[in-house]
């Protein structure tokens, strides 16, 4: 299992992803990196099986969205 963060929009839907815990690669590569919800958007962390951690992005986004977020309710976005 998995844990991914997840970056929702005001209306709920996915405008993007990061793992945690995954192993930095390749000798630029940052040492740490993090997704911060900017105003009107939401960061929610949800645990993924293996087989959906396998998924491109397009597809590992609409499974997320599918199975593990609710739409957000109007008038419920917290300011940053």
């Amino acid at each position: 299992m998995a844990i991914l963060k997840v970056l929702l929009n005001q209306k709920g839907q996915v405008v993007g992803t990061a793992r945690t815990g995954t192993a930095i690669s390749g000798s630029n590569a940052p040492h740490t990196a993090s997704v911060v919800a900017r105003a009107g958007q939401r960061l929610v962390e949800v645990d993924i099986s293996d087989t959906l951690d396998a998924l491109e992005p397009a597809a590992l986004h609409t499974a997320v969205k599918t199975r593990y977020v609710k739409p957000a309710k109007k008038g419920r976005a917290r300011k940053a």
